[in-house]
């Protein structure tokens, strides 16, 4: 089954992870997006990226029903599938903008920190990083990201508490860079992304920002 929808907005891709009814993850969607990303890395047609989620969430992170069940094979195939993942949404070359509609939780979390500019719609919903509540400590590559990308103060608070926050207090922890109505949500996510792409330093530029942390990234997954 296909969960990742891509359709073209102008210059931009726009991808929507559809699992309902909270768009959660688990091992066959995680292979599936690091599947489209690399594909979409790999493309010169590729300009620009929106990540998004169908319906009211954005995602809620890893699918607890499947966790619930895990076997030390099935938990080591998920671990090393978001590792992958992650990894290949973090070294996309263009722009990755996510477009945040709903609840972001633990994965979720983590895809928005791999963003080069997340857009989040105002709205009653909760957005953190809360493994050690939910018993799943973060793979390597996760780790990596958070370590690399929130400020240490705010990376300790949202690991160890698994504090859920609204989209303003997330703004505050540097995971949220714009606030905008839902109803504007896709559109000026698209805009953000054409603009970063539309600069003619910008994959140069980002390849320099991320090369410690992807040669890190590169590190972990060589094990």
């Amino acid at each position: 089954m296909d969960h990742l929808g891509i359709e073209q907005r102008g210059d931009v891709t726009l991808v929507t992870l559809d699992n309902p009814p909270f768009n959660t993850v688990h091992a066959e969607i995680m292979r599936e997006a690091s599947r489209r990303f690399c594909e979409m890395a790999a493309s010169s047609d590729v300009q620009a990226v929106v990540l998004t989620g169908a319906g009211s969430d954005y995602s809620r992170g890893m699918d607890r029903k499947v966790a619930e069940n895990f076997t030390d094979e099935t938990r080591e195939e998920t671990r090393e599938a978001i590792n992958h993942m992650m990894a290949d949404m973090h070294r996309l070359p263009c722009p990755l903008v996510s477009a945040v509609n709903g609840h972001s939780i633990g994965a979720g979390g983590i895809m928005m920190l791999c963003s080069d500019w997340v857009v989040a719609a105002e709205g009653g919903y909760k957005i953190g990083l809360p493994e050690a509540k939910a018993g799943l400590p973060f793979p390597a590559v996760p780790q990596a990201i958070i370590d690399h990308w929130l400020d240490p103060v705010w990376r300790r608070r949202l690991a160890l508490t698994s504090q859920l926050f609204g989209p303003e207090q997330a703004a505050a922890t540097g995971l949220v860079d714009e606030i905008v109505s839902p109803e504007t949500l896709i559109d000026i996510a698209v805009q953000r992304a054409s603009e970063l792409a539309s600069q003619p330093a910008f994959r140069d530029c980002k390849r320099q920002l991320r090369a410690k942390a992807n040669a890190e990234i590169d590190a972990i997954l060589a094990k």
